[in-house]
C-alpha cells in the first residue's frame, strides 16, 4: 500500500477526533467521549440513551459522553504514535492532555480503595455504580506499560509502569480466582466468583486481553505467576481454537502473537499460526472482509464490523506478519488494511468525516447493517474502532508493529 494513502487516512482520522465533537475541548484536556451515535433511523437509540445516560444532542447525532479509561488510553497511544510518525508536536501534546485527564482529572483510577482491585480503572466517569471490566482493564494495563517504556518522561510524570504492574497483579488475582472456581468441563463458568471483576474469561474478548496484560507485565517485570496464567489460558485456547467465532479468534490472535514474541514458546507460535490461518480462511477472497459474528452487533458475512472484528483482526494480522516475516502473512494484513482504507468515511460533515463507523455493508457499499445498543453502523467509537485502526496504519507507515515495544 502506498504511504501517501496511509498518511492521508491517518491525518483524516486525527482531524475527526479534533473536529467531530467526540473530543471536547479538542486538545484532549477533558478526555475523549466513548462514541458518536447517528440518530435518524437508529433502532437502538432508546436503549443507548437508557444504558449510557450522559449525552450531548446535536441535529442528527449525539455524543455519548461517558469518559472511559480504555477509550482514552487507546486514543492517547494513537496520538503518541502519530507524533513518532510525523513529528507534529501537537500530537504529542494531545496525547499528554489525555493522560493528564486520566491520571489527574477523571477520578477513574483506584489509587487506594480496598473494596476494589488495586490499580484498576472503573468503566466510566459518569456511572453511578462502578463496574471493573476484565477487557477494558486489560487494555489499560497494556497501554500504560507500552507508553511507560517508550516515553521515560511520561513514566516519570504518571508512574505508568508502576500502575500498569499494579493493575496486572490485580488482573492476575481475578484470573486465578475465576480459574479455581470454574467447574471441570464447564468453562462457561469462568468468571470471578467475588464479582470484583466483570467479564467471561472463557471468551478471548476478555480472557486473551487479560493474558495480553500479563504477557507485557512479564516482559517488564518477570513473575512466575504471570507466565503460568498466560500458559494456562493458551492451553485452554489450544484445545479448541475452531470453536470460537471470527471476533473471538481475532482477540485470541492478538494475545497469542504477543505471547509468542515475549515467551518464544512453541505453544504460542503454533497457536498464532492456527488462529491466523483460521481467520484468513474466513476472509472474503474479493474484499478481504471477515464476517461479522459478534453477539453485541448485527451479524452477516457481508458486514464489516469495525467494533469487534475487522479492527482487531487487523491488529492480529499485523502482529502475525511481524512475528513470522512471511510474505503470505503480510499479504493477508495488507488485504484487510486496504479494505479499511477503502471504507473510511468521506462524508463532508465534521462529525463523521475521516472516521470509521461501526459497520459497513459490502453488498450495498455503504455504512449499514443495523444497530445494537453497543454495536452496529451508527456507533462511531473513539476507542475500540478509530484509535486501534489508526495504530495499525501508523505502525505500517513506520514499517513496525506494536510487538516492537
Amino acid at each position: 500500500m502506498q504511504k501517501t494513502v496511509i498518511k492521508k487516512a491517518v491525518k483524516a482520522n486525527l482531524e475527526w477526533f479534533r473536529k467531530s465533537g467526540v473530543m471536547l475541548p479538542s486538545d484532549g484536556s477533558w478526555g475523549v467521549a466513548e462514541r458518536i451515535v447517528i440518530t435518524p433511523g437508529n433502532e437502538a437509540l432508546d436503549k443507548i440513551y437508557s444504558h449510557f445516560p450522559a449525552w450531548t444532542p446535536h441535529d442528527g447525532w449525539s455524543v455519548i459522553e461517558q469518559r472511559r479509561a480504555d477509550c482514552n488510553f487507546e486514543a492517547a497511544l494513537m496520538f503518541f504514535l502519530a507524533y513518532e510518525a510525523f513529528q507534529d508536536r501537537r500530537d504529542y501534546e494531545t496525547g499528554g492532555s489525555l493522560l493528564d485527564f486520566l491520571y489527574f482529572r477523571s477520578g477513574l483510577l483506584n489509587r487506594n480503595l480496598e473494596a476494589y482491585p488495586a490499580g484498576s480503572w472503573r468503566w466510566s466517569h459518569a456511572r453511578w455504580t462502578p463496574t471493573i471490566w476484565f477487557d477494558d482493564n486489560g487494555w489499560n494495563a497494556v497501554i500504560q506499560l507500552i507508553l511507560g517504556r517508550r516515553y521515560p518522561e511520561l513514566n516519570a510524570r504518571y508512574d505508568m509502569i508502576g500502575w500498569g504492574l499494579k493493575l496486572a497483579d490485580s488482573l492476575l488475582e481475578g484470573f486465578n480466582r475465576a480459574f479455581r472456581s470454574s467447574l471441570p468441563g464447564r468453562p462457561d463458568q469462568w468468571a470471578d466468583p467475588t464479582g470484583a471483576w466483570t467479564g467471561r474469561l472463557q471468551l478471548p474478548h476478555w480472557g486473551s486481553l487479560v493474558g495480553l496484560a500479563l504477557t507485557l507485565a512479564h516482559q517488564v517485570s518477570p513473575k512466575p505467576g504471570y507466565a503460568e496464567a498466560v500458559e494456562r489460558y493458551h492451553l485452554y485456547l489450544a484445545e479448541k481454537p475452531g470453536a470460537f467465532n471470527a471476533s473471538e479468534q481475532a482477540y485470541a490472535l492478538i494475545g497469542a502473537s504477543w505471547a509468542a514474541k515475549v515467551f518464544d514458546h512453541p505453544l504460542y507460535h503454533e497457536l498464532t499460526a492456527v488462529l491466523g490461518d483460521a481467520l484468513e480462511a474466513r476472509m472474503d477472497p474479493e474484499t478481504g472482509n471477515i464476517p461479522a459474528e459478534h453477539f453485541e452487533a448485527p451479524v452477516g458475512p457481508h458486514l464489516a464490523d469495525t467494533i469487534y472484528t475487522v479492527n482487531w483482526a487487523l491488529l492480529g494480522f499485523q502482529n502475525r506478519a511481524a512475528l513470522t516475516g512471511r510474505r503470505a502473512d503480510r499479504s493477508a494484513f495488507e488485504k484487510l488494511l486496504k479494505l479499511v482504507t477503502d471504507i473510511q468515511d468521506q462524508t463532508p460533515e465534521a462529525h463523521v468525516k475521516g472516521c470509521w463507523r461501526g459497520m459497513y455493508d459490502l453488498k450495498r457499499k455503504q455504512w449499514g447493517g443495523g444497530d445494537c445498543f453497543e454495536g452496529g453502523a451508527n456507533s462511531l467509537y473513539s476507542g475500540w474502532t478509530n484509535a486501534p485502526i489508526t495504530w495499525c496504519l501508523l505502525m505500517r507507515w513506520m514499517d513496525r508493529s506494536l510487538l516492537d515495544g
